[in-house]
């Protein structure tokens, strides 16, 4: 029937009756539809949900008798319902105590578990079929047993698990269906974020789709498809089961279409010879996806749906139908470059780490997927690293639908690779598993073993693994993520191009020197003939939202956030936790901006993978993300502001500095990267430099330019003096692609290069804490104490950065997460300010020693304070005010004296504390008495 409307749409389009082929084709396509939705309902026809309320029975000792399935004799004494886990239902041992390490887990249970469901009634009809049960995700090695006969065992982390109990079914009569479910360490994998406790936890359980399918004796068991796009088709694989091993001659009909595009493409049918009398019957063919052919990739995600019907002898209507979503792309590798579709391809991406802290196990509904990825496209991204687990399904449909790569992950992460045997096995079968299930899927782009693998035999065993997975041409391979680096990886997802490295303290290149633009990781693309996507970047964390308790309302309790907040209350700056939060958010993102850029800057890098996106609540608890673990977002940050960050076409700046003075002219190179979807003729970049209300200082153009897909194309050199500038300022500079929505954005300060003399004639400007000063002060005079900062008594150090994953779990600073200050106070009259720290801050916090002032007033707020780790909540201050004895106080201990001559920053800053010091406006509130003060110096 198909067949004779595609030669009567063609035969009427040749004729132009275009009033009946508009007909024509639109019944075609309601057939298309009505044929898919027919298959869909047949399907859940002959399929039982087993979803609902389960008779239960923990077993933590193991007394089971495996004959019968249990020792149980009576039903199993409690209920649960699944889909579900223990923790969900309040099963297991309830929780002593909290951490500040991870969430917490209300319900901990690693142990054997009986699930029963009795009254299972299947019906007479299906006597002729191969009945099977499915569970879409088990937690992680069940056993089956079916009117009290045992059925056999499964184990995936990453799959469904499947078994066929015809033998064992009752047709026409209710059966009784019985599973245990094992969570205990059946492997030692402890670490990987499939079980661990600082993610979704080690739950026992079983979620996503549970049923019973009745199947033809003869059926499709499986169908893997092999987009080919150069030769515009597909190579399809076909695995038909037989259990009877009957003697077979049949057929399969193909037909594809397309179906989420603005273009739809309907294609003809084909027709395979199907023959053999084995079990499993293969059969393979090729289908032509013609000169209109639709490609899929991050721009434009097109899919196809092939749908497949079984027709065995002289059946009028097939035994089974099957149908498999699909997309056409060529993903590859051209030097130290990505490629889909033979464009030149950045990775912007970031990692997953399996936390949902309301059920403590993935979603697996296509709707919760889908928000997830679509944050993760919203805000910039082309790929998701699922970090040591597989998602389900519908996280796959989603990525497919929104044009996401994604880098699926065994479930591997283990410091003794390749010298348990067994525990190697379950990962080869894992592996193919993975890709039996999952593979169709376009955005099914990167597959790697786990992360950060150790062990005597790793190399071997993952070079092993690699042989294996290259049968399958759909996805490219790198070993490991992070380390080892292992030859015959297509890329490398590699540890240590980034500017703060585990545990290096404050020798990141954020803390030894101020900012400039000229650096990139050219070293490390050099190290390597294949791309490098460098590993777990932009760890800046952001202080804690305390707003966001509220939201955890499921099995994991924030008892982590309530410690630290109640931390904050203890050291009373409760009031000052949004503050915190706000200021250090725009400071992160500030620092990620930065981080990104010196990627893109580099020709030849092959992208980056966020450590992350979303919060991290485990491992010492790691604020990192710009939205929160509920992929909500910040308040300091939106989508679109993040996404033009990291843009696919982006103008970039090579400069030596940021802080500048108005004898000097600034002068810097513009850049661009385009991994868009063309090249842009004659492309026509535009500059401007523009004060802070807006005003324009200087702008123009840069020569016309030809910018190629790819790394970096230089545009232009850019130089204006600043000689017109008469007082301190930040200008904002700015890059824009004509004619597009296509630009990026800098702030730079300017200085004045001399400044006036300020008359401090009635304040003592002193170094010292002394009886010289008590007296000054006890006499009713104004004391500017620029603190010698070897004998302030303090062990903070002086960390420029924000925290970088966490100091708790590293062990080392940075442990702060800038500054806040209240740029409208008179104290910065003179110096230019964000609330939050900015670039020209280096010198002045690099060169200071923070004062742990929690024994001064509570009510007393610093003028410039540092922003704690939430671990540890000291008030620290870098300068603060403060009425003493009869007189005022002014105190720092940034060491100005030290940089004034050298720094154009220290300068300002000094000029603008002594203009205020010395004015009538320096009228301090609070009252701190000679001993608070005495606290603050060595003694």
């Amino acid at each position: 029937m198909h067949n004779i409307l595609v030669l009567e749409l063609l035969n009427d389009l040749h004729h132009l009756k275009m009033k009946k082929f508009i007909l024509l084709a639109m019944a075609f396509v309601w057939m298309i539809h009505s044929d898919a939705q027919t298959q869909k309902a047949k399907r859940e026809k002959e399929s039982i949900p087993l979803d609902g309320i389960w008779s239960f029975k923990l077993d933590p000792m193991n007394v089971a008798i495996p004959v019968k399935g249990s020792n149980f004799t009576s039903k199993l004494p409690e209920e649960i319902t699944l889909p579900g886990s223990t923790d969900q239902a309040g099963k297991g041992f309830k929780t002593q105590d909290m951490t500040s390490i991870r969430l917490t887990r209300m319900y901990e249970y690693s142990g054997a578990a009986w699930y029963e469901k009795n009254n299972v009634f299947i019906p007479e009809n299906w006597k002729d079929k191969n009945v099977f049960i499915y569970l879409e995700r088990a937690h992680w090695q069940t056993k089956a047993w079916v009117n009290g006969q045992p059925v056999g065992m499964d184990e995936s982390l990453s799959t469904p698990h499947v078994y066929n109990i015809t033998p064992f079914v009752k047709f026409g009569e209710k059966n009784t269906i019985r599973f245990r479910v094992d969570n205990s360490k059946i492997y030692d994998i402890e670490y990987t974020h499939a079980i661990s406790a600082e993610t979704q936890t080690n739950w026992n359980g079983i979620i996503g789709i549970m049923k019973l399918q009745a199947l033809d004796k003869t059926h499709i068991r499986d169908v893997q498809v092999y987009p080919q796009s150069k030769e515009k088709k597909i190579k399809v694989d076909f695995v038909i089961n037989n259990s009877e091993k009957k003697n077979i001659q049949g057929k399969l009909i193909l037909q594809a279409n397309s179906f989420n595009a603005d273009k739809k493409i309907l294609l003809p049918s084909k027709e395979i010879a199907v023959a053999g009398n084995d079990s499993l019957i293969r059969v393979q063919c090729e289908y032509e996806l013609g000169n209109n052919m639709l490609l899929w990739d991050e721009f434009t995600p097109n899919l196809y749906k092939l749908n497949c019907s079984l027709i065995t002898g002289n059946a009028a209507k097939p035994s089974d139908e099957r149908s498999v979503t699909f997309g056409v792309r060529d993903i590859a590798t051209k030097g130290t470059q990505i490629t889909v579709n033979g464009r030149p391809t950045f990775i912007r991406g970031t990692v997953n780490s399996c936390e949902f802290p309301i059920t403590g196990y993935p979603p697996m509904d296509y709707a919760a997927w889908y928000k997830l990825l679509k944050t993760c496209k919203d805000y910039g991204l082309n790929c998701v690293r699922f970090h040591s687990w597989c998602p389900p399904e519908a996280a796959f449909v989603a990525a497919d639908e929104l044009g996401l790569y994604l880098q699926v992950e065994n479930s591997d992460w283990r410091f003794t690779v390749g010298t348990h045997e067994k525990t190697d096995q379950f990962f080869f079968d894992e592996a193919k598993r993975i890709f039996e299930t999952y593979g169709n899927h376009p955005s099914f782009a990167f597959f790697c073993e786990g992360n950060e693998l150790v062990g005597k035999g790793c190399v071997p065993f993952l070079q092993k693994m690699l042989k294996q997975w290259k049968q399958d041409p759909r996805h490219l391979y790198v070993a490991a993520s992070g380390y080892p680096t292992v030859e015959g990886s297509d890329f490398y997802d590699y540890y240590g191009a980034r500017p703060q490295r585990w545990q290096e303290g404050l020798k990141g290149r954020f803390n030894v020197q101020p900012l400039n633009t000229k650096y990139d990781y050219s070293e490390y693309v050099k190290k390597f003939n294949v791309p490098m996507v460098t590993h777990e970047i932009g760890q800046w964390c952001a202080y804690p939202d305390y707003n966001h308790v509220s939201k955890y309302v499921g099995v994991l309790k924030p008892y982590n956030y309530e410690l630290f907040r109640e931390g904050l209350r203890e050291k009373n700056m409760l009031d000052q936790a949004d503050d915190f939060h706000i200021a250090s958010g725009k400071f992160q993102v500030i620092q990620k901006k930065e981080e990104f850029e010196s990627y893109l800057r580099t020709p030849g890098f092959g992208g980056y993978t966020l450590l992350q996106l979303n919060d991290f609540p485990g491992q010492g608890t790691s604020p990192v993300g710009v939205v929160d673990v509920f992929y909500d977002p910040k308040p300091y940050v939106d989508a679109k502001t993040f996404s033009r960050m990291q843009g696919p076409q982006l103008p970039l700046l090579r400069i030596d500095k940021f802080t500048w003075t108005n004898n000097e002219t600034l002068t810097a190179n513009a850049e661009f990267i385009n991994f868009g979807m063309a090249d842009i003729k004659s492309a026509r970049v535009k500059w401007m430099l523009k004060y802070p209300d807006g005003k324009i200082y200087a702008s123009g153009k840069f020569n016309t330019v030809d910018i190629p897909m790819g790394p970096v194309t230089k545009v232009g050199e850019l130089k204006i003096s600043l000689s017109k500038i008469e007082k301190a300022t930040d200008l904002e500079l700015i890059f824009s692609l004509d004619d597009s929505d296509v630009f990026n954005r800098w702030t730079v300060w300017v200085y004045p290069e001399k400044l006036p003399d300020v008359a401090v004639n009635d304040v003592l400007v002193t170094h010292e804490w002394n009886a010289k000063a008590k007296d000054y002060l006890n006499n009713g005079g104004t004391v500017f104490l620029l603190a010698d900062t070897g004998k302030i008594n303090s062990d903070v150090p002086p960390g420029f950065s924000g925290i970088s994953w966490n100091a708790v779990w590293s062990g080392t600073p940075p442990n702060l997460l800038g500054i806040l200050c209240n740029p409208d106070h008179e104290a910065f009259t003179y110096f230019p300010t964000e609330f939050h720290s900015n670039w020209q801050w280096f010198d002045l916090v690099r060169n200071s020693k923070p004062m742990q002032i929690d024994n001064l007033p509570s009510t007393l707020k610093p003028l410039v304070q540092m922003i704690p780790d939430w671990n540890n909540n000291r008030k620290i201050g870098l300068v603060f005010e403060a009425k003493a004895g009869k007189g005022k106080l002014l105190m720092t201990s940034i060491n100005l004296k030290g940089i004034e001559e050298k720094s154009a920053v220290g300068r300002q800053f000094m000029y603008s504390l002594q203009k205020y010091v010395s004015s009538g406006k320096f009228n301090p509130e609070e009252t701190v008495s000679f001993e608070m003060i005495d606290e603050l110096f060595n003694k």
